[in-house]
């Protein structure tokens, strides 16, 4: 089944570029409550099978506790971050792409299920330290709040040394919901499961049919083995405007490594 994805990626190739098509991502829900839209580059593969991370257990729910909602007031947009650091997230380019994009920016780690819209805790993230458009990808410096740090409070992911195997089973924790299906939906944090289809899918890339919509980008995929980031989920193949597709693709580990080094991290 896997394989077939595949053939269907490469030989449609509906690759979009995040926001060529919609406003970039998923208008902003928190605090002004706009309606979800709907964004081709990030897609369901097959059947939804994406759950709730407070579903999690063990090192998967751990892991998840260092992604949150980034809401980007600047643009009038929202997307995933994950923590790499105490104080530094990381997400895509193509949602924050400048100093100017990350005015007001901030995440909170507790968006998830169950817990209620004034007991989120939202930490400024607006201090922009770096961007690569080549691979999507940008990082951002939080504040802390009541004297503590995000990351001291939900931990931080590590990346991995080397990149997936095609086959691979990975998880990709990102704040979503199927408005397509239910336009009033909260974007709560979903952890969704799948496999590498292609380890080799680009030189930036690999593929994989974990889902995600319009929301996820930046969001971390991470290995089910070792727990450890493998990719920065950013762009869907095959989109059929009703936000269902074939793949979706993020940049290699060792080349977001390679990015954090230029940073110290």
């Amino acid at each position: 089944m896997a394989a077939k994805k595949l053939v269907g990626a490469m030989l449609v190739m509906g690759l979009t570029a995040c926001g060529s098509m919609e406003p970039l991502d998923v208008p902003d829900a928190e605090p002004t409550n706009e309606a979800l839209a709907s964004q081709e580059s990030h897609v369901i593969v097959g059947t939804l099978n994406w759950v709730s991370a407070t579903s999690l257990t063990g090192t998967q729910r751990t892991r998840s506790l260092a992604v949150g909602y980034l809401s980007i007031p600047a643009v009038g947009s929202r997307c995933t971050a994950w923590l790499v650091s105490n104080d530094v997230i990381i997400t895509n380019n193509h949602c924050v792409g400048s100093s100017a994009d990350a005015v007001g920016a901030r995440v909170s780690f507790n968006y998830e299920d169950g817990v209620a819209s004034a007991s989120r805790v939202w930490y400024s993230c607006a201090t922009f330290i770096k961007t690569w458009s080549s691979d999507d990808m940008t990082a951002l410096r939080c504040s802390a709040v009541n004297g503590q740090l995000p990351g001291q409070v939900y931990g931080f992911l590590t990346v991995s040394s080397t990149n997936a195997a095609t086959g691979s089973a990975v998880y990709v924790v990102n704040q979503n919901c199927d408005y397509y299906t239910t336009p009033s939906c909260t974007p709560t944090k979903k952890s969704s499961p799948g496999a590498v289809l292609n380890g080799n899918y680009s030189t930036t890339d690999i593929s994989y049919d974990a889902d995600t919509l319009g929301g996820s980008s930046g969001s971390p995929v991470i290995s089910t083995s070792t727990n450890q980031v493998v990719a920065l989920h950013h762009i869907g193949i095959g989109g059929n405007s009703q936000g269902r597709g074939t793949a979706n693709t993020g940049v290699k580990a060792t080349r977001v490594k390679a990015r954090l080094a230029e940073i110290g991290l």
